[in-house]
């Protein structure tokens, strides 16, 4: 799972021409010249869900007792001790531990339901690549005290396998009923030896084309690692546009049949264009709210977990003013760095998200990014729509705030789950 991940282009602009259409209705006819339409036509999915999201939106922000500033470039509120006006429910809350934090970053194990070791990587055929710093670390002290620890106080831990790459991805689509088989096989070797609890998938595909072989992998995936310890759980990560976009790579509805959560990595929805936010709770062309919705209309809401990001995007732009286009790629930043940074943070209305203004060397930049009020108000979010839970990318980007750890749990303790090997 990388910290940069963002929408491709051409899934952005589905999301965001579909978003259109819905808001136009049938008035979108003259546009594409065959003129209004005579009859009343219905409601696209899409546009049914408006009203539970909006209604989602507002029960998540009474949920959270803080006052939300309505007026841009109001100070960003802080998250105050019981904040949250009723505890939320007990939930899960998943967190990515990668590799090159395993030794250096010791996470808050207490407030964890799941921790997922971040990451072993696919090979040219399929197979697990034994040559990347993934795996190596796998039979390291460091990871073996971290599992251990983890256990200790009931949290499991999840092997994450990883792959982005178009061509490894289009193979093992392309042959599900020998990649899927062989790929759990030697998964399970490695859960066996380091104790794990199950994997997390994060197959990161972007071809319409290996849509259905996808499908087919992971059943063929599931069948057999299930077959060789059914105690064994599987998570699989998915876009937050996947649930009703019935181009994109995952087949959310199909594919819920063969794994026991999604973690729906809601984040990188900014506008490259200009400065925005990476992951808005609300009225923006893609955001929470959305995701939730249409997720929660195509498979059990419990099996959902919302992936929130513990990072930002440091956009260089033309003007100080909310919304300013961008001069060039905006710069990944985590939370501390923002924290460490010092620039006091403006409340955002619209996403319902902070962001800071300042100059270096002499040119205006603005950091968008996510803070305890809006984790506080995602967390209530998804408990609104019966979610499992939520889970961050990723955990030492936080520095162990122990105001983000209030905002992800709600005022309750973590839900543990049963260990595979109690």
């Amino acid at each position: 799972m990388a910290s940069t991940r963002r929408l491709t282009a051409a899934r952005l602009a589905f999301t965001v021409f579909a978003s259109v259409l819905g808001a136009l209705g049938c008035a979108a006819c003259g546009i594409f010249g065959t003129g209004p339409s005579t009859t009343t036509q219905a409601p696209s999915p899409a546009q049914r869900l408006i009203p539970v999201e909006r209604a989602a939106v507002t029960k998540a922000e009474a949920a959270v007792a803080v006052k939300l500033p309505t007026v841009q470039g109001r100070p960003a509120p802080a998250l105050a001790a019981g904040a949250f006006a009723r505890p939320l429910r007990p939930h899960q809350v998943v967190g990515f531990l990668p590799y090159w934090e395993v030794g250096s970053f010791t996470p808050d194990y207490q407030a964890l339901t799941t921790l997922a070791y971040w990451a072993v990587g696919l090979g040219t055929d399929g197979s697990i690549d034994q040559g990347g710093e993934g795996y190596s670390t796998l039979t390291s002290a460091a990871l073996a005290l971290g599992i251990r620890q983890a256990h200790a106080v009931g949290d499991r831990v999840l092997l994450t396998v990883f792959s982005e790459n178009s061509s490894v991805l289009h193979s093992i689509a392309a042959h599900p009923s020998t990649a899927g088989p062989r790929l759990a096989r030697k998964v399970s070797a490695l859960l066996s030896a380091g104790g794990f609890d199950g994997v997390d998938l994060d197959l990161e595909g972007n071809s319409t084309a290996d849509r259905g072989g996808f499908v087919h992998f992971v059943a063929s995936f599931s069948r057999t690692l299930k077959s060789l310890s059914p105690t064994w759980s599987i998570m699989l990560d998915t876009y937050p546009t996947s649930a009703l976009d019935p181009l994109g790579f995952f087949d959310v509805k199909a594919l819920m049949g063969y794994v026991d959560e999604l973690f729906v990595m809601a984040y990188d929805m900014q506008d490259p264009g200009v400065a925005s936010a990476t992951a808005p709770l609300t009225n923006a062309s893609w955001n929470d709210a959305i995701t939730l919705a249409e997720y929660a209309s195509v498979v059990p809401a419990g099996r959902i977990v919302l992936g929130i990001p513990l990072y930002g995007y440091d956009f260089p732009v033309a003007s100080r003013f909310d919304g300013a286009a961008t001069t060039g790629p905006p710069l990944a930043v985590t939370y501390a760095e923002i924290v460490a940074a010092r620039h006091s943070p403006s409340w955002d209305p619209v996403t319902e998200t902070p962001w800071t203004v300042f100059k270096r060397d002499g040119k205006w930049h603005q950091t968008w990014f996510d803070d305890p009020v809006s984790i506080a108000l995602k967390s209530a979010l998804a408990a609104q729509f019966d979610c499992a839970g939520v889970g961050v990318w990723e955990l030492g980007m936080s520095g162990n705030d122990t105001s983000i750890t209030a905002a992800l749990l709600g005022g309750r303790p973590p839900l543990k789950l049963p260990l595979a090997h109690p």
